[in-house]
């Protein structure tokens, strides 16, 4: 008996075939769905939660201060000395000039 010969697609299918795949391939990686995408998508969440995780420290920290203005008589008064000038009825204020500008 004769052997079948199989015949070979013609090279027009191999071409179309390989023109859709890398097409569905260029098409999963940069479309607004793809991986690319993704990757961006993925590096952004890790950027804004490391900022929330700041901010919960800051918010923390502010929240902390706001409780000892409330209640802590000496940070209060720490404060009022640092920031404002203020002085006790009967402290004396010395000013000390730095050198570098009397010099000048």
């Amino acid at each position: 008996m004769p052997k079948k010969q199989i015949k070979n697609p013609p090279y027009n299918v191999y071409f179309g075939t390989v023109i859709f795949l890398i097409t569905g391939f260029g098409f999963m990686l940069f479309n607004d769905f793809g991986l690319v995408n993704l990757f961006h998508l993925y590096q952004k969440e890790k950027k804004l939660f490391s900022e929330v995780n700041i901010l919960m420290v800051q918010q923390d920290n502010l929240r902390k201060e706001i409780k000892k203005l409330q209640t802590d008589e000496e940070y209060i008064q720490k404060i009022a000395r640092e920031k404002f000038m203020m002085v006790l009825p009967g402290e004396k204020v010395y000013r000390v000039q730095d050198e570098k500008i009397i010099s000048n």
